[in-house]
């Protein structure tokens, strides 16, 4: 992700979050290179997704991921999660983390395909206390050269 594409992520993240983050929040997160590493995904030279994962010690937390309406449901979100669990694994995190809404059935599903638990609740995360957040870890085994 860069200054560049903010424009178009902030776009992606107004349709697809009920709270979106506006778009000095993934500016902010560009800049921080040390913690973020903000990635988006493109076809045909058009921002389709985006996820801004921040790595701290040996974790790995999703901050932020979302598929541009149109192109869900094609694998967009599992490839840019699967990337950014790779990433995590080179730097040594030994766990990642993130939080979903209750009601988010379809990303829930992705990230327990992808080995992720329910951990815990967060009573009134989202929406000005109107909906749960449900945290999710996954432990990251190191990956086996060939």
């Amino acid at each position: 992700m860069s200054m560049d594409d903010l424009p178009q992520v902030a776009a992606i993240e107004a349709q697809s979050q009920r709270d979106p983050w506006p778009q000095q929040s993934f500016q902010a997160e560009v800049e921080n290179a040390r913690v973020a590493q903000p990635l988006v995904a493109v076809r045909k030279h058009e921002i389709v997704g985006y996820i801004v994962p921040w790595f701290i010690e040996d974790e790995m937390q999703v901050a932020n991921i979302a598929v541009k309406e149109g192109f869900r449901q094609q694998g967009v979100g599992r490839m840019l999660l699967s990337h950014v669990l790779h990433l995590a694994r080179q730097q040594g995190c030994r766990w990642a983390y993130l939080e979903v809404r209750e009601s988010n059935a379809a990303a829930r599903r992705l990230y327990g395909c992808l080995g992720f638990v329910a951990t815990g609740l967060r009573p009134r995360y989202y929406g000005h206390g109107a909906e749960d957040a449900i945290l999710m870890k996954k432990e990251l085994v190191p990956e086996q050269s060939t």
